[in-house]
């Protein structure tokens, strides 16, 4: 996991933005923790492990709803673990999605959330699996083995990513500023895992025959640029940026700008945002 990623999630207040502009912006009312849900048929006696659970969302929604069995949530993150071990019921634990924590066949259902395109570095415990030419994410492919090794026979697998080149107005705007303040971004997590070759890497691990494929297409609908220049803001640091007050404000303020004078230029003023997610699930 990069260095960029790990400063990324000591505090979640930026993720936490990302999911409230989805949540008031976003064209269709998709509901991608219900998509879960039922895509992994998961009842309250399912003992259930959720990694890379953010800000732990999903999992209160399970609790609040008097889920019986065993919740557990495994991040990297201090900030999301401590998050999850105050949802009553959760079993909270700081790890490495590539070296869970947990023994064999100890979970009914495993969930990987919008987390399996950050693991681009092999593990660090474990030999990576052989990897197809096609897929050159080790971490990911040894994540989805290690879900495979805590699920029971019978047990259900989801995993969610993003779809192929999501959000390409925003990156731009956003690549534009930076290359202006001397910086290149590193690559996005999204070419690393996304909804056209998330199929084949859970397939690396379970069987193909049994694997059944959700895809939610949708965009982000913008009026005016202060949303828009609030979600850059809070992916700055995956972007490489250092964590300098006066180089932000800078960019910050660029982006501002920017984002008025595009909005200048849209019919109707309406900035609308391709993205979307794809859910990938499978039994052991």
């Amino acid at each position: 996991m990069s260095t960029a990623v790990d400063r990324a999630y000591r505090d979640l207040s930026p993720l936490d933005v990302r999911i409230q502009t989805h949540r008031r912006y976003s064209e269709f009312e998709h509901d991608v923790e219900a998509d879960v849900l039922r895509a992994a048929a998961v009842t309250a006696a399912d003992r259930l492990l959720d990694v890379g659970p953010g800000t732990g969302t999903f999992l209160a929604r399970l609790s609040a709803a008097g889920h019986t069995a065993p919740l557990a949530a495994l991040d990297f993150s201090a900030e999301s673990a401590a998050t999850c071990a105050r949802i009553p019921g959760v079993h909270a634990a700081r790890g490495d999605a590539r070296a869970l924590p947990f023994a064999d066949a100890a979970f009914d259902v495993v969930t990987a959330r919008h987390m399996l395109y950050h693991l681009d570095e092999p593990p660090t415990r474990l030999p990576p699996p052989p990897v197809k030419e096609t897929l050159r994410v080790p971490g990911a492919l040894a994540a989805v083995a290690e879900a495979l090794r805590v699920l029971r026979p019978g047990g259900r697998f989801a995993a969610v990513v993003n779809r192929e080149a999501p959000y390409p107005h925003l990156m731009a705007v956003l690549h534009e500023v930076l290359a202006a303040h001397g910086i290149t971004p590193p690559p996005s997590p999204d070419e690393n895992v996304h909804g056209g070759n998330l199929p084949d890497l859970v397939a690396h691990s379970f069987d193909a025959a049994g694997m059944t494929i959700l895809r939610r297409d949708n965009a982000l609908l913008f009026t005016e640029p202060g949303p828009v220049v609030a979600y850059l803001a809070s992916i700055l640091t995956l972007q490489g940026v250092p964590e300098e007050p006066r180089l932000r404000q800078a960019i910050i303020a660029d982006l501002d700008e920017t984002a008025r004078a595009r909005f200048r230029t849209l019919p109707g003023g309406i900035w609308r945002e391709p993205k979307g997610y794809v859910i990938v699930t499978a039994t052991a």
